[in-house]
């Protein structure tokens, strides 16, 4: 994988983290206390700004209620990017 499908894939993954929390109605400080990371954190990720640990994916996952390799599932975003 390259640099542009790793900066693609954090992209998508924030978009995908992002459009789950506004489904769910939840300000980024509530989601950020739910999966018990820190809201200037998650801002980033939604932004695809940072190369993510499993861990805090795990903790994301956790907090959504789902599989970590459901986090994956971009079936519902635009693939334009």
């Amino acid at each position: 994988m390259n640099t542009s499908d790793l900066e693609l894939l954090k992209g998508k993954l924030g978009e995908r983290i992002k459009g789950l929390r506004e489904k769910r109605e939840l300000s980024i400080r509530q989601f950020a206390l739910l999966a018990d990371i820190e809201h200037p954190q998650l801002i980033n990720i939604e932004k695809g700004r940072v190369d993510l640990k499993l861990s805090t994916l795990n903790k994301i996952a956790k907090a959504f209620d789902m599989d970590l390799m459901a986090l994956f599932d971009f079936s519902g975003l635009n693939t334009e990017k």
